[in-house]
């Protein structure tokens, strides 16, 4: 769907029409009572579309008309109708310049989320859902230019709904797709395969048209994946832990905390904070911390024995040397055999 503009479409539209609700001619007994119906109804209107929200000077104002008009009626003194006339026309002038920002805020939250979806591949993931969901903003939008604007914010915030059941649904999709990538359902498969039939009742509450009870099941599956990729990192989390803890053992053993200690300090900072990480149950940076620090303390480990068998070697080298010249003295008679 490409992105309309709202604004200039309704601004135009605004400009064009010189009032929302005219009163047809009536006879004198009854000009108060049309000017009082019509005031209230432009009040609601605007009330409705938000007005107060986009122009709260102007709304202070036209509500002061509005009041001014009932005292005048209620204290039987002066032109009520002439009154409720200009406080219909002061909420009529509001409400023509609320709907086009109105209108552009409810495309606004709607290509901000199908923006999002469209950019993580729902599109071509779902792309019958977000069909859906495209056309039901486009109706909105007719609706809008057709002027009828309660049907047009009702389409809308269908529409708004229609986007954020799939952004749930996806995020759930996506969570799906990184357990099994990564082995995690077996950790807990109870919750998955419940995970696995309210997504797909979640796709049929949409294809019905009831939104609630999709968005409803569609949490709910977003919410057991994240149990299950939840359980899965746990589980890599203890076994990096146990990986860590062997190979930091292992490295003391080698006294490379001594003789690789910038290294093992470090290690030993992965391994502090992945224990924090543990304590928050944040598992899957635990499990990325823990795997760090098991790395840097074997590196430090195996550095420590290399020197350690280099040293080894350069003492052996030296007292070869040293053997060599000694032979090489007697050889020659400079040292005498005793």
């Amino acid at each position: 769907m490409s992105k309309v503009l709202f604004l200039a479409s309704f601004v135009a539209l605004a400009l064009a029409l010189p009032c929302l609700a005219s009163a047809a001619p009536q006879s004198p007994g009854g000009e108060l009572q049309a000017a009082i119906a019509r005031a209230g109804e432009l009040r609601g209107k605007a009330g409705d579309f938000m007005a107060e929200a986009y122009f709260p000077g102007e709304w202070i104002v036209a509500e002061a008309l509005y009041a001014e008009a009932g005292r005048i009626n209620a204290g039987g003194a002066g032109d009520a109708a002439a009154a409720f006339d200009m406080a219909a026309n002061s909420f009529a002038s509001i409400l023509r310049l609320t709907i086009p920002l109105y209108a552009q805020a409810r495309e606004d939250e709607i290509m901000m989320v199908r923006d999002g979806l469209v950019a993580a591949g729902a599109r071509a993931s779902f792309p019958e859902l977000m069909g859906l969901a495209d056309r039901a903003a486009l109706a909105a939008l007719d609706l809008y230019e057709a002027g009828d604007y309660y049907s047009a914010r009702d389409s809308a915030a269908e529409a708004y709904a229609m986007f954020q059941i799939l952004e749930t649904t996806f995020g759930a999709w996506q969570t799906r797709r990184e357990i099994i990538r990564r082995g995690f359902i077996d950790y807990a498969r109870d919750n998955y395969e419940r995970a696995e039939a309210v997504i797909g009742d979640a796709v049929q509450a949409y294809l019905a048209g009831e939104f609630p009870a999709a968005m409803e099941n569609a949490i709910e599956a977003q919410a057991r994946y994240f149990l299950v990729l939840t359980a899965g990192w746990a589980a890599v989390a203890e076994r990096s832990f146990s990986m860590a803890r062997a190979e930091r053992y292992a490295a003391v053993e080698a006294r490379a905390n001594v003789a690789a200690r910038v290294v093992f300090e470090e290690a030993d900072l992965f391994y502090e904070t992945a224990t924090d990480s543990i304590r928050m149950e944040y598992y899957r940076e635990a499990a990325e911390l823990f795997a760090e620090a098991a790395v840097l303390y074997a590196y430090a480990r195996v550095s420590t024995l290399e020197r350690r068998r280099l040293a080894a070697e350069a003492i052996m080298e030296a007292n070869r040397r040293i053997e060599e010249r000694i032979r090489a003295a007697r050889g020659a008679g400079q040292i005498s055999e005793e």
